[in-house]
């Protein structure tokens, strides 16, 4: 078969420690037809030196862009795919780390799937700040499946983003065709999924393609506030702007209302506008309760000491 060309994105931000690990993941791919392109957001550390270092002595055909100020996942993902010149598209985050034969193996598939298949997903070991794989893969960490759902999988998706962003590969065309990443967002992979698979079908790999790391700094840990105003933002934007197909609607408005519930409880900072919004698009209830007391600048201690004292009142009164 002939090769095309594979455009690997690597995202570097402060992890110097495990770089060279991701790097040589990469380049022990062997494939035949692979661009490299890393992009460094401003690190801290000595990433930049690490990678360019690592980059000089590969004999990778590659491009190294490093950012003056920090910009964030989406817009990183942007400035790469600018330079992204191959006809499929594997990003991954320096922290984790491929597995080989994932890019032939990928590209095989694509290749016999058509154009109306955007991205190909498999699963990914999960692996400790050390290298320690851990019992559980990715998707059975966020997902119940019997067996991953590909084709046409919207409904699927918005009950909750279960995609290992680092075992995918993406048609260049797609991205193109869907647009940029949203800038305006500090979690970037499920809205554009969302967006893709509006139109679009997904192919499932059957064999995990990578090993993803779990550090005490990720953003899903060290960021939870912020993570869950970004997702209320986004189910804002799709159920606004009608992204959102007839059938999966209801489970849209569904996520919207857990996200916003969640961002009470926490207290993000953001919390009382996601409630309000949520009032407007997807009214309930349990969102109403809540935004009342945000909006007297209560927080969720408070509601919940409330809640007991009533449904304590109920259950002597019943008796």
């Amino acid at each position: 078969m002939e090769y095309p060309l594979v455009t690997a994105i690597m995202l570097s931000y402060n992890q110097a420690g495990f770089a060279v690990e991701c790097l040589e993941s990469i380049k022990a791919q062997n494939y035949p037809n692979l661009e490299l392109i890393v992009n460094d957001d401003a690190s801290r550390d000595d990433s930049v030196a690490v990678i360019r270092s690592w980059l000089d002595q590969s004999g990778l055909r590659h491009q190294l862009l490093v950012s003056d100020k920090n910009q964030g996942i989406c817009r990183s993902m942007n400035r790469a795919l600018a330079n992204a010149k191959g006809k499929y598209v594997a990003g991954i985050a320096a922290d984790d780390a491929w597995l080989p034969g994932k890019l032939l193996g990928q590209v095989e598939l694509m290749e016999r799937l058509p154009e109306k298949v955007a991205v190909a997903y498999s699963d990914a070991l999960q692996m400790d700040e050390h290298g320690k794989t851990l019992p559980l893969k990715f998707i059975e960490a966020h997902r119940q499946f019997e067996t991953p759902p590909q084709g046409d999988i919207h409904r699927i998706l918005w009950e909750g983003n279960f995609i290992p962003a680092m075992s995918t590969m993406v048609r260049r065309s797609a991205y193109q065709e869907i647009g940029p990443f949203d800038e305006s967002l500090f979690y970037e992979d499920w809205d554009m999924w969302l967006r893709m698979s509006r139109d679009r079908d997904f192919a499932w790999y059957d064999q995990p393609t990578a090993r993803y790391r779990i550090v005490s700094t990720s953003i899903v840990r060290s960021q939870t506030g912020r993570l869950l105003d970004a997702m209320c933002q986004m189910c804002i934007k799709h159920l606004r702007q009608d992204l959102v197909r007839h059938e999966a609607r209801h489970a849209a408005k569904s996520q919207l209302q857990q996200k916003a519930l969640l961002s009470f409880n926490c207290r993000s900072a953001r919390h009382r506008r996601n409630l309000l919004q949520t009032m407007r698009l997807a009214p309930s209830p349990r969102v109403a309760a809540r935004c009342a007391f945000a909006c007297c600048g209560l927080g969720h201690g408070t509601f919940e000491q409330l809640r007991s004292l009533v449904l304590g009142s109920r259950a002597q009164a019943s008796t």
